[in-house]
């Protein structure tokens, strides 16, 4: 659901837990410097050791408006360290008695799509389920400062690793098939079709009404076309997904395991925005043959990254999942 800026403390109401991750891009701020503090019971930041100082500028900035903000530290590539940190925040809600489910509020923005994807998989659990309400909110990207046709946002990959919750099932009497969601990251995008060898490929692009603006759509598809070119000897099926409709990606995603899955081993990498990320992991939670690769990023261009659009994005998580 949209909501504007101005209606955002209204629409969330009272919080019990606000959960944010730091992060070098300003947008990264918006929603918890827009944040009633009289609302707000407890708030957590996650910020990543060793990362950028502009993410501790933009901590504290946050920090600025909800004083009592606490923070939890964790490393960028221990998944099982990160998931373990996230579900010890969370038991607490479970071994308190509550007639009422606790509203846990995630603004999930500059968390990397990995993490992301824990924190569904751990909060999908019924434990959890069954004790939380979580409302994901998102703010999307208006423009990026760098609108030139070479604009590179990661460079280098660290290692390629299936995420943590969703290693899939894969049979050795079937292929390879790696389903591709592009964006704007064609080295990265590159380098995981070259780790996999998959002896199929399915690249999908944004479809065109979710564009930031017409030129920077112009620019994804010209990386995508590029992509596709490429891997023409083994590319097996294209398709167009959401950014802002997780259902939406969700049902193509589910589609195309349905038409493949007999067939192949799929490994899916979602290489766009943290809506059509959601989508994936909707569908693989449904469909536990599914497995999600990440691949960590050596660098990123603190500065070509995205400027914040003046409203959020809101999804409840129990009703993505149920």
């Amino acid at each position: 659901m949209r909501i504007e800026k101005e209606n955002i403390v209204t629409y969330l109401g009272v919080i019990d837990l606000y959960l944010c991750s730091s992060g070098f891009e300003s947008r990264s701020t918006y929603l918890g410097i827009n944040l009633d503090k009289t609302q707000v019971k407890e708030a957590v930041i996650f910020h990543i050791e060793d990362t950028y100082k502009v993410s501790e500028d933009n901590l504290e900035e946050v920090k600025k408006n909800l004083p009592f903000l606490s923070r939890i530290d964790y490393p960028k590539n221990s998944p099982l360290e990160t998931y373990d940190k996230f579900y010890q925040l969370f038991l607490k809600f479970s071994d308190t008695v509550s007639k009422d489910k606790y509203k846990v509020v995630i603004d999930m923005t500059t968390f990397t799509r990995e993490v992301l994807l824990i924190l569904i998989r751990l909060l999908s659990a019924e434990l959890f389920l069954k004790y939380l309400e979580v409302i994901f909110v998102y703010t999307p990207a208006e423009s990026y400062s760098d609108k030139d046709q070479n604009i590179w946002l990661t460079k280098g990959i660290r290692d390629i690793r299936s995420v943590l919750g969703f290693s899939g099932m894969q049979l050795p009497s079937k292929e390879l098939l790696l389903i591709l969601l592009s964006g704007f990251e064609e080295e990265r995008a590159d380098e995981i079709i070259n780790s996999f060898e998959p002896n199929k490929l399915i690249l999908g692009k944004a479809s065109s009404k979710d564009s930031i603006n017409e030129q920077l759509s112009q620019i994804a598809n010209e990386k995508y076309k590029h992509l596709a070119n490429n891997n023409s000897s083994i590319l097996l099926d294209q398709f167009e997904f959401s950014c802002t409709n997780i259902k939406e990606t969700q049902d193509q995603i589910t589609s195309l395991y349905a038409k493949y899955g007999q067939q192949y081993n799929i490994v899916i990498s979602p290489l766009n925005n943290k809506i059509s990320t959601m989508g994936v992991a909707i569908a693989a939670l449904k469909n536990d043959d599914i497995q999600i690769c990440y691949a960590s990023a050596n660098q990123y261009n603190i500065n070509a990254y995205s400027e914040g659009s003046n409203y959020f994005l809101t999804y409840n998580l129990q009703e993505l999942i149920t």
